[in-house]
């Protein structure tokens, strides 16, 4: 029997407790997994484990006692902190994290999967950037020696969603608040609209999959706040709409990172970005036209589906 925790259950955590359940037969008789929930952690709640309150977080992991930590707790693009201390605790101990949050990813990567590799543990974030798309387990299993060039995307919906209000005549609060409805929004939205998120996860991709070491502070950025309302309009009647694009870049002295909102053409990777789409377009000599990767219209759901994925790897492992 497999014990999991929750570290985090606001829509997200709730998703996914809700997936598992749908689909625990299946992964008995599909996977050979059982589990049982042993810890729940949250603003609300507090840290509950087997029903118990405990006082901190270091005494509800030694209470329930994981062998599989889900971690989504908000997003702090600085430091990546608490989530890096607590998945850094939960790896000591021997447990597996499967993480939605970019924060360590990009503060921690490296420390965190050696960390895994040394306990004997491992450390998955597939949702951490296009939700439920596989594009770390992509590139990592499907095309080894691929050496990337550039990796571009339209990474955070949010800002899409804003600038399409804009265009059918709102103004930029109307689209957060929007966004905000459709629960898409980070907790503070000016992560979105003012670029960090699109920063941190450009940043996770390019140190994970290109071996750079990159933060958000090194990533030039500029956010969707002082477009010109009349400007995203006539973009959009002339049928190349504005939408906020992030991009690595190798170079001879390492890697550039830029996010900016720029007009997107039919034959651009991103100009079937609408709504709440993501896509993440990667660049190599292999592929000459590039080979990106579209997810439609993610919900919380999908985001769920991508810690399934992980779950069912580490159980495996």
């Amino acid at each position: 029997m497999t014990n999991i925790a929750f570290l985090g259950f606001g829509t997200v955590g709730r998703a996914l407790h809700e997936l598992l359940e749908q689909r625990r037969e299946a992964l008995r008789t599909r996977h050979g997994v059982e589990f049982t929930v042993t810890g729940i952690a949250s603003r609300s709640r507090g840290w509950l484990a087997n029903g118990m309150h405990t006082p901190d977080f270091h005494s509800w992991l030694n209470a329930s006692a994981p062998h599989v930590l889900f971690e989504s707790i908000a997003l702090n693009p600085e430091t990546g902190e608490p989530a890096l201390d607590y998945s850094r605790a939960a790896l000591e101990r021997g447990t597996h994290v499967v993480s939605a949050n970019k924060g360590p990813v990009v503060h921690g990567y490296r420390e965190l999967s050696a960390l895994a590799a040394r306990r004997g543990c491992e450390y998955r974030f597939e949702s951490a950037v296009m939700d439920g798309a596989p594009i770390f387990s992509l590139v990592e299993r499907c095309m080894p020696l691929v050496d990337l060039t550039a990796i571009r995307g339209v990474f955070t919906s949010t800002a899409t969603v804003v600038i399409e209000a804009i265009e059918q005549g709102s103004t930029l609060d109307d689209g957060i608040r929007h966004a905000q409805e459709l629960g898409i929004a980070e907790a503070d939205p000016s992560y979105d609209v003012d670029g960090w998120d699109s920063a941190v996860k450009l940043c996770a991709l390019a140190n994970v999959l290109m071996g750079c070491d990159l933060r958000p502070k090194d990533v030039d950025r500029v956010g969707i706040r002082a477009l010109v309302a009349d400007s995203i309009r006539a973009a959009s009647r002339n049928g190349a709409p504005i939408r906020l694009v992030g991009e690595v870049q190798r170079t001879a002295s390492g890697a550039s990172a830029h996010v900016a909102p720029r007009s997107c053409s039919p034959n651009d990777p991103f100009g079937v970005v609408r709504g709440a789409t993501l896509v993440t377009h990667f660049e190599a000599d292999v592929f000459p036209g590039g080979l990106t990767v579209t997810s439609r219209d993610p919900d919380p759901q999908t985001t769920a589906y991508g810690m399934l994925s992980d779950f069912i790897s580490v159980t495996r492992a």
